[in-house]
């Protein structure tokens, strides 16, 4: 018995039919990614919040490990003092190795890819053998042979202070940016050098010319507050840059136009020191400008663009 063929009329049904539920079907995909998207943007947002109230380095390690869970099937930060590193906090490991993670310690000299990531002051990626992360660390992750390590060193006035380690599905673009964001933060909370021992004033263009800048020990103690608020300031919201808009910053790099690239960013920042910072002292120096040339352009001002306005004036 043979089957009629459908109708034009139900061809044209069950083709509608066949786009509504396609049509659906990205609709549900598009929201559960963006839901997700919107959840990470979350996570970032209130990690970074938490890595700014942070005192001590503790308490930036027990943050770091948190804000780094979504991005490693296991995660972990270490102090580093001098040759010596040492098991901070731990996170994706159960039993003894979270239990006793805090009494590892090892020389540099141990571990290679430690050593490595301390001297350049730039993440390593490395086998999980005892002589690339030591024995210590090889048996506190149980890694297996071919098992990768991802290091990320937290850097605070050009020295290594402390090391984030990540292994399993890594997503290092985010750890990296989030080790940049607790650097930052940790940084900030020091009293930073001048560039000079003179402070640079920054003065209207329509002023007439200003005297010798004051140096620090000569600014009152509330203008030494407000640059190291301005100072930290800087630093954070440059932080954030990189932490938010990390192919901006590489496409602005790779084309030497880091202001076409950022400019929302970087306007909205200027702007907000110029209002917060600028506006109330005649001692305060664009400090906003120098951590874009120092973090962003790697101290290249050229990088900033033919189109950057320069310093605030």
């Amino acid at each position: 018995m043979s089957t009629a063929a459908p109708s034009p009329s139900l061809r044209s049904l069950f083709s509608e039919l066949e786009q509504l539920f396609q049509s659906e079907t990205e609709a549900r995909v598009s929201t559960s990614v963006q839901a997700a998207e919107r959840a990470l943007a979350e996570h970032l947002n209130q990690s970074v919040r938490r890595l700014r109230q942070a005192a001590a380095f503790p308490e930036v390690a027990s943050i770091l490990s948190d804000a780094s869970a979504p991005f490693a099937n296991a995660c972990a930060v270490f102090h580093i003092n001098e040759d010596t590193v040492g098991g901070e906090r731990l996170r994706g490991a159960t039993g003894d190795a979270a239990a006793h993670f805090r009494e590892i310690r090892f020389a540099t000299s141990e571990a290679a890819a430690f050593a490595a990531a301390i001297e350049s002051r730039e993440p390593v990626v490395a086998l999980c053998s005892a002589a690339e992360v030591s024995p210590a660390v090889a048996q506190a992750f149980a890694h297996a042979p071919g098992d990768k390590a991802y290091l990320f060193p937290l850097t605070v006035d050009r020295s290594t202070v402390g090391m984030l380690y990540a292994s399993g599905a890594v997503e290092s673009a985010a750890l990296e940016l989030l080790a940049q964001a607790a650097a930052a933060v940790m940084e900030a909370r020091q009293r930073p050098a001048a560039p000079s021992r003179h402070l640079v004033r920054i003065e209207p263009a329509s002023a007439a010319p200003a005297g010798p800048a004051p140096e620090w020990d000569d600014l009152s103690p509330a203008d030494r507050h407000l640059h190291l608020r301005a100072q930290r300031f800087a630093r954070v919201k440059v932080a954030e840059i990189r932490l938010y808009r990390p192919d901006a910053v590489k496409a602005g790099r790779a084309q030497q136009e880091l202001y076409a690239a950022l400019q929302d960013a970087i306007d909205e920042g200027r702007e907000s020191f110029r209002q917060t910072f600028l506006t109330a002292s005649p001692t305060m120096v664009d400090y906003f400008h120098l951590e874009l040339v120092r973090t962003l352009a790697n101290d290249n001002p050229a990088w900033l663009g033919g189109n950057y306005p320069g310093r605030l004036a």
